[in-house]
C-alpha cells in the first residue's frame, strides 16, 4: 500500500467532483464518519467518485450531515485485473466471504451460477436481497483496500448460459481431478489476457457440465490434492489469477 493510500477513511459519492467542491455525505456515512471513527473538522478522508477516480478531502463539519471538502487532484485507484469470476451458488454467508474478497483481490466481475449439484435454490425476492447485501460487502470491501471499482452479483446465471459467455480461450473450470494445476495453466497465457475463472459448488460440477466445458474449449485446472470448500477455491484462484495480471496496455 503507498503511503497515500494508507490510513484514509472513504466514501462512495455518486458524482465527479473538482478540486474545492463540497461533498456532503448521506446518513449512513455521515454517521459511520462521525460516531464511529469519529473524524472531526480538518481530518483527511477520501471519496471514491462514479469514475474510479479517488479524490483527496478534508472534513469541513462532521455534521450530519458531514461536509468534505475536495482538497487536491484525484488519484488512479489500483487497475482491476482482467479477472471474472463465476461461483457455484453456496451459503449466503459463504458467498459474503466471497464478495468481499473478490472486491479486495480485484475480480473484475461477480457472478453467481446455479449448477446441476446447487441446493436450495432461492427464489428471485430472496436472492435478489442476497445479492444487494454482496454488492454492500464489495462495496465496503473496496473502500477499505482503496480500489475504485468492485464486483456486485447480478441475477442467477443457469451454468450452460454462463458457458455461452464466456470466451473459450480466456475460461478455467476448477476441477479436482485435473491433471494441470491453475497456476501451470495461468503461467502459459499472456499476463494481460483476460480470465474467467469457473468455481463449483462444495459437491464439485457434474460430470455433464464438466463435459459441456471441454466442449466449449474450457480448460480444465486444479487447486493440489484435496477438496476444497467454494469459498477457498475462489479466493485462492483469484489470489492466483489477479496476482501480476494487469489491464491490457
Amino acid at each position: 500500500m503507498s503511503a497515500s493510500a494508507a490510513h484514509r477513511f472513504r466514501y462512495v459519492i455518486d458524482s465527479e467532483p473538482v478540486p474545492g467542491a463540497v461533498v456532503l455525505l448521506g446518513d449512513g456515512d455521515s454517521h459511520h464518519l462521525a460516531r464511529v471513527v469519529r473524524r472531526r473538522a480538518g481530518d483527511a478522508v477520501e471519496v471514491i467518485a462514479p469514475s474510479g477516480l479517488i479524490w483527496p478531502c478534508a472534513v469541513d463539519d462532521p455534521g450530519p450531515p458531514a461536509v468534505l471538502r475536495v482538497t487536491g487532484e484525484p488519484r488512479p485507484a489500483p487497475a482491476a485485473p482482467p479477472v471474472d469470476l463465476w461461483v457455484g451458488l453456496c451459503d449466503a454467508g459463504r458467498l459474503d466471504l466471497i464478495a468481499e474478497k473478490a472486491a479486495e483481490l480485484g475480480a473484475r466481475s461477480l457472478g453467481v451460477v446455479v449448477t446441476a449439484r446447487a441446493r436450495r435454490v432461492p427464489d428471485a425476492a430472496a436472492w435478489g436481497r442476497r445479492a444487494d447485501r454482496m454488492a454492500r460487502v464489495a462495496e465496503a470491501a473496496a473502500r477499505q483496500s482503496g480500489r475504485g471499482t468492485w464486483p456486485a452479483p447480478g441475477a442467477l446465471i443457469p451454468f450452460n448460459h454462463v458457458l455461452s459467455q464466456i470466451v473459450p480461450e480466456q475460461g478455467v473450470i476448477l476441477d479436482p481431478r485435473a491433471t494441470a494445476p491453475l497456476a501451470q495453466v495461468l503461467r502459459a497465457r499472456p499476463h494481460d489476457a483476460p480470465v474467467a475463472l469457473l468455481v463449483g459448488p462444495d459437491t464439485g460440477f457434474a460430470d455433464d457440465e464438466l463435459e459441456a466445458a471441454a466442449a466449449r474449449g474450457i480448460a480444465p485446472a486444479g487447486l493440489g490434492e484435496g477438496m476444497l470448500r467454494t469459498e477457498t477455491a475462489a479466493i485462492a484462484a483469484l489470489a492466483l489469477a489477479t496476482t501480476g495480471r494487469m489491464q491490457g496496455d
